[in-house]
């Protein structure tokens, strides 16, 4: 085979191979073009007479683990048109070899892809390893020069804000919802940007998104000709949050229910009940005491008052959602550990062990559930003694029954997701908690039927025919919290029912967004946005 087809498959009557000389670690391929003439780059007109010769040393792939240069000899000739300022010029080529360039076209490209890739030190080590000597900044520098084509005829796009500085500013991420990759990044979040992106591309017709109001406008305004679709999971996320806060409104009732205690009718006998036991809990021994419970009391007081949420909040230094969150708030909510504390299997033997002796002592009780298969360290098994209010040994005299599994695992952020979730899918104490909620409420019954057939529609995918319905049945069920979700869906209803009706979803853009998360941490956010946005937008897959 003709060495010159080997090494230059695409032109090869262009180029003619002289010698090759194999060194210890470089490939040295000396090359010859085999035109009889150039076209003048300023006037375009053919020149067959030389003027001189002169060497250019470019680097090549790697062949056969040995680094590849290439010494070409070039040509310079004389222009004929005498008009022409440039009288003498250098032969362009075609392809291989650009002007000015000390690197083959395929050996860029190559180079380029794995900086898009691996990222700028990352792809320096992966090119040690494949004998092609480069630096990190030399990939940066060829990724930033590369001119991309932006993608056209994308019918169907996910839309979602990610964090350029969490907290600060933010960008918006764009996917193809057909391929689930990444078609753009936009350096903000605004109404207007995405609108004149979305002007430049009429043949949307699909637009997935969260319930971001500036997206909702943005594509109201610069694709109206496309289907809006609302992502479901924001949708269980705004009513799982409805549900905790009705729970957080029933909790003092749920969690004397579920530790077994008696209910009080009586809204004095409740009161005193209440009271009794925030003094226990702010106890200097209590553990659930502390600052967050004074703030607790001093923020009711307040609210007896007729203070203002503002003036709330700046008195007590409180953000004013936190405010918000306490005014329904009749007893404060444990604040959760863990979502399932592993001691929590272990209090029967605990319970026991505390009337044998009441003077065990922590170390001994631990050692105990260590051979049971508790796999906690000693001070994790301290800590959730003091969590749920068990004192063993010498604090023994302050608390001898140990607290409810039942009420132990209550929580209000937990119980609702099991709301929301399939009841055959929960565990079997999972259940009888939200039975026995249900048999304690009739707001809570009233509630769990309302999330259980948002749920069956959304599973059935009847948003066009029930959805109005279920609105309307919640906005006139005297549940504040589910009535102001249900309003929340009526001022974005086609897209809700959409969402409800189509298999389109959101789910893609979220996958982008954890990797876009990945690229940062790699420091290419401080590169800039622009070379941020080519690593994700335009990295091989």
């Amino acid at each position: 085979m003709n060495a010159s087809k080997l090494v230059f498959s695409d032109d090869g009557d262009n180029f003619r191979i002289i010698s090759v000389d194999n060194q210890q670690d470089v490939l040295v391929v000396y090359v010859q073009s085999t035109t009889r003439s150039a076209v003048c780059p300023n006037c375009c007109i053919t020149s067959k007479r030389i003027h001189s010769y002169y060497t250019r040393k470019i680097a090549d792939l790697p062949v056969f683990g040995k680094t590849s240069r290439i010494i070409l000899r070039s040509r310079k000739f004389y222009c004929h048109q005498d008009e022409c300022p440039f009288k003498i010029f250098t032969e362009r080529f075609e392809s291989h070899f650009r002007p000015y360039k000390r690197r083959t076209e395929r050996l860029e490209s190559k180079i380029r892809q794995l900086g898009l890739l691996a990222g700028g030190r990352p792809a320096q080590r992966i090119c040690t390893i494949l004998s092609i000597p480069t630096s990190d900044t030399t990939i940066l520098r060829l990724i930033e020069k590369s001119d991309f084509s932006p993608a056209k005829g994308v019918t169907a796009i996910g839309v979602d804000d990610w964090a350029y500085k969490k907290r600060k500013s933010y960008g918006s991420i764009l996917v193809n919802l057909h391929t689930g990759k990444v078609i753009d990044l936009l350096l903000d979040r605004e109404q207007e940007t995405l609108r004149k992106w979305l002007q430049e591309r009429p043949e949307i017709e699909v637009m997935s998104r969260d319930r971001y109001s500036n997206y909702q406008k943005a594509i109201t305004l610069g694709a109206p000709q496309s289907i809006q679709v609302t992502d479901r999971w924001h949708l269980l996320k705004n009513l799982s949050e409805a549900v905790q806060k009705v729970l957080i409104r029933h909790y003092s009732k749920a969690t004397a229910l579920l530790a077994n205690k008696e209910l009080r009718v009586d809204d004095q006998q409740i009161a005193e009940n209440q009271s009794s036991l925030s003094e226990n809990r702010s106890s200097p021994d209590s553990a659930h005491g502390g600052i967050r419970l004074k703030r607790f009391e001093q923020l009711k007081e307040l609210q007896k008052k007729g203070y203002s949420i503002r003036a709330m909040a700046r008195h007590l230094c409180m953000h004013r959602q936190t405010v918000k969150n306490y005014l329904d708030m009749e007893t404060l909510p444990r604040k959760s550990q863990c979502k399932i504390n592993p001691l929590e299997k272990f209090f029967t033997h605990i319970k026991k062990r505390m009337e044998e002796e009441p003077s065990i002592l922590i170390t001994t009780l631990w050692q105990e559930l260590r051979t049971q298969g508790y796999k906690g360290a000693y001070s994790t098994f301290s800590e959730g003694l003091k969590f749920y209010g068990i004192r063993v040994g010498k604090k023994a005299g302050f608390t001898k029954e140990l607290p409810n599994h039942g009420a132990a695992t209550f929580k209000p952020s937990s119980a609702a997701i099991w709301f929301l979730s399939d009841q055959q899918n929960l565990w079997d104490d999972q259940r009888n908690i939200i039975r026995e909620l249900c048999k304690s409420s009739k707001e809570l019954n009233k509630t769990f039927i309302l999330v259980q057939s948002f749920r069956k529609i959304m599973a059935e995918k009847s948003g066009d025919t029930k959805l109005r319905e279920w609105i309307e049945k919640s906005s006139t069920s005297g549940l504040k919290e589910i009535a102001s979700f249900a309003k929340g869906l009526l001022a974005d209803c086609p897209a809700v029912e959409n969402a409800l009706t189509l298999p389109w979803s959101n789910g893609p853009v979220e996958g982008n967004v954890n990797r876009l998360k990945m690229i940062k941490r790699q420091m290419y956010g401080r590169a800039g946005f622009d070379l941020l946005r080519k690593r994700v937008v335009y990295a091989p897959s």
